[in-house]
């Protein structure tokens, strides 16, 4: 039983390691996440919402992955 703890605090680790190592990713996602929350209490359509979500994380992707490329290139 104690290993399987063990496992489990391991694998809790690694994934607040994770959100953590990154903080701007996880910044910029739970500020969009907080967005679509307060669209979707207004009167926009449920399209227009799922639109601007896809937008966003779509943006925040490219924004990822354009400063891991920046952190690997050689100076």
């Amino acid at each position: 039983m104690k290993r399987k703890q063990t496992l489990i605090g391991d694998i809790g680790q690694t994934l607040v390691g994770m959100f953590l190592a990154d903080l701007r990713l996880t910044l910029s996602t739970l500020a969009l996440l907080c967005l679509v929350h307060v669209l979707r209490l207004t009167e926009l359509p449920d399209p227009v919402v799922g639109g601007l979500l896809l937008a966003g994380c779509l943006s925040i992707l490219v924004d990822a992955a354009l400063q891991g490329a920046e952190r690997r290139r050689p100076e």
